[in-house]
């Protein structure tokens, strides 16, 4: 079973290249799996000057959209970071014990300058799991790099009796997007990714999932038919 959790939003500053939209939701999501709890993304955390001012962040604590969707934390068993953006990474220490997943170009590239909030992004030595392509950091649970968005940008697959599950992350923006085959231009590291963005986003339509959830849409796309 997969919990979709509504972890707040940000307000996107006159620079982004959607800040037309308005307010941006944030969503992590719960994947209850035979040994536990995996949990794919950590939303944003409040109380940082530079974030605050510029994206005015409304923030659900992730304990608190844990026992929303009836989740003890004590039962996460792991978390997933699709990437290492402030959105995405900046409650990973709500659950201080819990081992994360993240690939190692995903590191290196949080390590730049204004890309995240470093102490965010950080990751204990105790907790780290490089996440290479394909691992299954939970039984019928894979870990996909699809990099474009980020250089180092992973989506999940669940596999189920019924098909594939895929949780898309920022692969691209929005469910309507994923039904087209796009990536916009505006949602890419750089020009230089449009490519790699392309075959990842390919890559994911390739299992033909039965459904498909996103980071910033709360849209589902659903297989026709």
């Amino acid at each position: 079973m997969i919990h979709r959790l509504d972890l707040g939003a940000v307000e996107l500053p006159a620079t982004h290249p959607r800040a037309a939209d308005g307010r941006c939701p944030i969503f992590g999501y719960a994947i209850i799996h035979a040994d536990g709890v995996l949990v794919v993304d950590t939303g944003t955390a409040a109380g940082h000057p530079v974030i605050d001012e510029l994206y005015r962040p409304t923030v659900t604590p992730l304990v608190e959209a844990l026992h929303g969707v009836g989740i003890d934390e004590r039962d996460v068993t792991a978390i997933a970071n699709t990437h290492l953006h402030f959105d995405h990474c900046g409650q990973n220490d709500a659950l201080p014990n819990t081992p994360v997943w993240v690939t190692e170009a995903e590191l290196t590239a949080a390590e730049q300058p204004y890309y995240t909030v470093p102490e965010w992004a950080a990751v204990a030595p105790a907790r780290l799991r490089v996440a290479a392509d394909g691992v299954a950091p939970a039984p019928g649970v894979r870990l996909l790099h699809t990099p474009g968005h980020t250089p180092g940008h992973q989506s999940v697959v669940v596999d189920t009796a019924q098909g594939s599950i895929v949780l898309a992350g920022q692969a691209c923006y929005t469910c309507a997007e994923y039904a087209a085959g796009h990536v916009a231009p505006g949602d890419l590291h750089d020009d230089a990714w449009a490519e790699a963005a392309r075959d990842s986003l390919a890559r994911l339509r390739a299992f033909d999932p039965i459904q498909v959830v996103f980071s910033h849409d709360p849209a589902t796309y659903h297989r026709p038919g």
